[in-house]
């Protein structure tokens, strides 16, 4: 008798399994996808990247008193980058805040709904933001940060792409709500 754990490990996972593992609820707990990859990559690059930059402004500053003026517009458009990268990583984990001491309490069939009913709520919010989001880049994109004349849309295109992937994500997942539901309580016992 095969289980769907040994069809996943035989490398013949069928076109839900591979939705599912490209939507972050991995067929196989605890794996980690290329696109997870990529975005701890992206996000560890951001990091890394804020943290040079402020260490080397903060030592020409103090040692040559010849502080660079561009740091500023460069680290806070990465900051929204690295916030977007994490946030849409804690959605396709489903890490994302929650407060579960009443959820959690209710019968399986009733948390099913309200589990499908929050995520379409959090999809339509997301998109929502999503647009919004896109407006605003649309409008004031095109403005230049004031040292290295780079478009601001550059930068502020982090919310709409962010918001937009972190909707599409909790949609792709909502056919799982009720196996992802069912593991939780497996877990929590």
């Amino acid at each position: 008798m095969s289980t769907e754990h040994d069809h996943v490990l035989s490398g013949s996972a069928d076109i839900a399994e591979q939705l599912d593992s490209a939507a972050g609820s991995d067929p196989v707990p605890g794996t980690r996808t290329l696109i997870d990859r990529v975005l701890e990559a992206l996000a560890a690059l951001s990091l890394a990247s804020i943290t040079v930059l402020l260490f080397v402004n903060a030592s020409l500053r103090y040692l040559a008193d010849s502080p660079l003026g561009w740091t500023e517009e460069i680290v806070t458009g990465l900051m929204l980058w690295l916030t977007m990268f994490g946030f849409v990583l804690g959605v396709r984990r489903r890490e994302t805040i929650t407060v579960r001491a009443f959820v959690d309490r209710l019968p399986g069939t009733v948390r099913v709904w309200l589990e499908l009913l929050t995520g379409l709520v959090t999809a339509a919010v997301l998109l929502h933001l999503a647009w919004f989001a896109f407006l605003y880049v649309s409008e004031f994109g095109s403005d230049t940060t004031p040292y290295l004349r780079l478009p601001r849309g550059f930068f502020t295109a982090a919310l709409p792409v962010g918001a937009l992937a972190a909707a599409l994500i909790v949609l792709v997942q909502l056919p799982r709500v009720r196996e992802l539901v069912l593991r939780d309580r497996e877990d929590q016992s």
